[in-house]
């Protein structure tokens, strides 16, 4: 797969362009293996950080800050519907409202929700240019949603007018760079830190590859880094919890090494203590390098009443994304660190394909070899066959010599008795010399 991904970032800025900003259809791109979060430590990290109980999950934050349960609540991007189906089971909410561009994920939804006798419903929309669903919901949801949509300053202020004066926003989402384009200094700090750990448990690190990416899933982290700020047009942001990430999200996430050790491995344990543990240091000295964040807002309705300044933020939002689509997708200027893993990719991809080139010019060169050695074979069974004509010219020279020089009659009398000469008689050349001896009528 890795090599695929490679060969795709090979490809020139037309061929991204041709993808645009559509929506990557299989489901399984949203729903990955071997994630930071899978690692019961990190969840146990994440739930201290937002809950103050390495026990209890975000959504008995929610409920002790709001000590109510919610009519109705609206999931972004709702996926498979894991995260409405435990609400409901929590009893934050009485019922829910899953909305999802994916047919696929939204089938699975609605199917373990009415397998379990879930009060949710599902509906299939494009939340960036769709209408929000008018259900009346008093809680919205975005779970690792928002980073996934383009049109952010829309959704966020048609959010802010649906919902009531009262209602609750909760987010808990990747709120980092822009496509996981991290700075070149908290790359650099996680090079080091996996660089020092022990080898059976370092990840195979490389940095993201943006081309790869836009063709893989465009709109993966694609405003992430403008989720609080867009947010806060539109909603009172009551509670900001950052939960950090910098370091330990690139060296735990896909880290094969680490998932293929046994989860009550004492050293490995004690390794992942050592990441998370890092992580706050370089968090509490690197505020700005964020990545993940859990919120609690309610709507600012009197942000809905400037129209020159959402007029504004239109303008420029719509200006931001036509001049995306034109660039392929692109939003901003390469950094320096990313045009060195763009080139470092196309020398890896160069290698590959001269790789590729040698191992078919062995194949050829097998097949060429192959077909001499049956030449060879074929030229020694053809010169045993010309030997052993060779010797039977031989000998029937010989004996044509033999013959030839007896007197005419005899010749004739040979050619009558013997079995080859009864073949030459056959001839017309035998023919005629019976008849010149008269020896048939």
């Amino acid at each position: 797969m890795g090599r695929l991904l490679g060969l795709l970032g090979q490809m020139e800025p037309d061929a991204v362009a041709t993808t645009g900003f559509t929506v990557n259809e299989n489901a399984e791109v949203y729903y990955g293996r071997d994630y930071w979060n899978d690692h019961a430590e990190v969840r146990a990290w994440m739930n201290q950080k937002i809950s103050g109980d390495p026990d209890a999950y975000w959504g008995e934050r929610v409920a002790r800050a709001t000590h109510r349960t919610f009519k109705r609540a609206l999931i972004l991007n709702c996926g498979n519907g894991h995260v409405e189906r435990g609400l409901i089971a929590e009893g934050l909410t009485a019922e829910a409202v899953g909305i999802d561009y994916s047919e696929e994920l939204i089938g699975q939804a609605r199917h373990a929700a009415s397998a379990a006798g879930v009060p949710a419903r599902y509906i299939q929309l494009d939340i960036n240019s769709a209408a929000i669903p008018d259900c009346e919901f008093d809680l919205v949801v975005n779970h690792a949603a928002a980073h996934h949509i383009a049109y952010i300053d829309r959704v966020f202020r048609e959010l802010c007018r649906a919902m009531p004066d009262d209602g609750c926003f909760v987010s808990f989402d990747y709120v980092g760079p822009h496509r996981n384009q991290y700075r070149w200094s908290v790359w650099d700090a996680c090079v080091h830190l996996n660089e020092s750990l022990p080898e059976r448990f370092r990840h195979e690190m490389s940095y993201p590859h943006l081309p790869t990416m836009l063709l893989h899933d465009p709109t993966e982290a694609i405003h992430s880094e403008l989720i609080i700020e867009t947010m806060g047009r539109y909603f009172h942001l009551d509670e900001v919890v950052p939960i950090g990430g910098a370091i330990a999200y690139p060296l735990l996430t896909h880290n094969q090494n680490m998932f293929a050790v046994a989860f009550d491995d004492p050293e490995r344990i004690d390794v992942i203590g050592r990441i998370l543990a890092e992580d706050d240091a370089y968090a509490a000295e690197h505020p700005e390098d964020n990545l993940f964040a859990f919120v609690l807002a309610t709507p600012d309705k009197a942000a809905l009443e400037d129209t020159s300044r959402l007029a504004q933020f239109t303008e420029e939002e719509e200006a931001r994304e036509s001049a995306a689509a034109r660039d392929g997708g692109r939003y901003y200027s390469l950094t320096s660190l990313q045009r060195l893993t763009q080139d470092l990719e196309r020398t890896r991809v160069d290698a590959l394909h001269s790789q590729d080139r040698v191992e078919d010019l062995g194949s050829k060169n097998d097949q060429l070899s192959t077909a001499y050695s049956e030449l060879q074979a074929r030229n020694t069974e053809l010169a045993t066959q010309c030997g052993s004509l060779q010797d039977h010219y031989d000998e029937l020279k010989a004996t044509y010599d033999r013959i030839m020089s007896l007197p005419p009659y005899r010749q004739a009398r040979w050619l009558a008795r013997t079995r080859t000469g009864s073949r030459i008689l056959k001839s017309d050349r035998g023919t005629k010399l019976l008849r010149r001896n008269r020896l048939t009528p």
